[in-house]
């Protein structure tokens, strides 16, 4: 891992940086042959949705480079709700307390910076904020043929749970299976 990295919260000025690393994530997903991700999300309205809200993180390397982002979104994720999964946490529904877990999703590695734990890091920092609020878990869903992914998460120390539908398309993916992780922090 580079030691070097630090994890901060993205500025509006660097979404075009952060849409670069994740437009890099979408070619090292396609290589799969799986559409997530290629069919125009994630996109700039989304990263500037996530910097608003004070969800986007980005990995900056020594030198001052931003080499990674994702989305580290609290509160009741709407898909988790509805997904027929047996997580490890309280599921609770919008509306019914508080969520016990952050979200990652968004989540891509500048390719100049691939194999440097980049992504890694940033898992470790998150799962920081994570007890810093008190939080229980954190989750995380991918595309059943992104292996790497896949891969990653059990090398991170995420549990496989089951594969779930998404319910609300934002692209034009008709392949809508997931399967979620979680872990316990």
């Amino acid at each position: 891992m580079d030691s070097q990295l630090s994890m901060r919260l993205a500025q509006p000025d660097e979404a075009a940086r952060v849409m670069e690393i994740l437009e890099d994530g979408k070619r090292s997903i396609a290589r799969f042959g799986i559409e997530q991700w290629q069919h125009g999300y994630p996109n700039l309205e989304a990263v500037e949705k996530d910097i608003a809200a004070g969800a986007c993180y980005v990995a900056e390397d020594a030198s001052g480079a931003l080499v990674g982002s994702l989305a580290l979104l609290g509160g009741i994720d709407a898909e988790y709700c509805r997904a027929q999964v047996g997580w490890l946490t309280a599921n609770p529904f919008e509306g019914e307390g508080t969520a016990p877990y952050l979200a990652i999703h968004r989540c891509a590695t500048a390719s100049e910076a691939l194999e440097r734990g980049v992504m890694g890091f940033m898992f470790a920092e998150s799962e920081a904020i994570a007890r810093s609020r008190g939080l229980e878990s954190i989750r995380i869903d991918t595309h059943p043929g992104n292996i790497a992914m896949r891969r990653f998460l059990a090398k991170q120390g995420f549990t496989e749970l089951s594969p779930f539908e998404l319910t609300q398309k934002g692209d034009e993916e008709t392949d809508l299976t997931r399967i979620a992780y979680e872990k316990l922090v």
